[in-house]
């Protein structure tokens, strides 16, 4: 006759203990591994989105540079100014419509501290004076460099001048950092230089 069993053995449940904890810390590593990555694409995401909406923010200004409701004003197109190496975009255009370059007219970018700030009252080239406002954040970017290089198209005895205007940023992803640089071409529409 044969017996029944009536349970599981020591060696049994301890077999399918250590079974059942591999199986956990399997399903537990590859959870912590998914949160990670996905992390990581958020930060990614946010900083693509912080770049992009900067320079959207800096080509819509650029192009607006030298306007003048006066077309015999040419005050305004003498306030663009970018030396290289100075991370200083300063520009003028006329805001209020009257013609007269007045003194909330006068822009500026500048890269100060990994901060790209912006300014509506920027009266020296080298961007040392103004009220600045920070346009990006540090939490979701460190933006690395701001650059703009002159690149006028010839079109017969006009130049027209175009700027290439370059942001890097970067990001901590743990253990690594990220860095993205986005170009844009922009036409500065109210500067014809001969």
């Amino acid at each position: 006759m044969m017996r029944q069993q009536q349970g599981l053995t020591l060696i049994e449940m301890m077999i399918a203990m250590v079974i059942g904890i591999i199986i956990s810390g399997a399903v537990i590593t590859v959870f912590i591994s998914n949160i990670k990555s996905s992390t990581d694409n958020m930060k990614m995401a946010r900083l693509n989105q912080e770049l992009r909406g900067v320079m959207t923010f800096i080509s819509d200004e650029i192009k607006r540079a030298g306007y003048s409701s006066d077309s015999t004003n040419s005050a305004f197109n003498d306030e663009f100014n970018f030396a290289a190496g100075s991370n200083c975009l300063r520009y003028s255009y006329d805001e209020n419509g009257d013609g007269t370059l007045d003194a909330d007219e006068r822009f500026g970018f500048q890269l100060n501290t990994n901060i790209l700030r912006w300014s509506n009252n920027v009266t020296t080239t080298d961007c040392s004076d103004g009220t600045w406002q920070n346009i990006t954040d540090t939490g979701i970017a460190t933006i690395t460099a701001f650059t703009i290089t002159e690149a006028p198209i010839g079109a017969g005895t006009i130049n027209i001048n175009h700027l290439n205007v370059s942001l890097t940023g970067q990001i901590n992803l743990t253990p690594n950092i990220a860095t993205r640089t986005i170009t844009e071409i922009v036409r500065v529409r109210n500067e014809d230089a001969s």
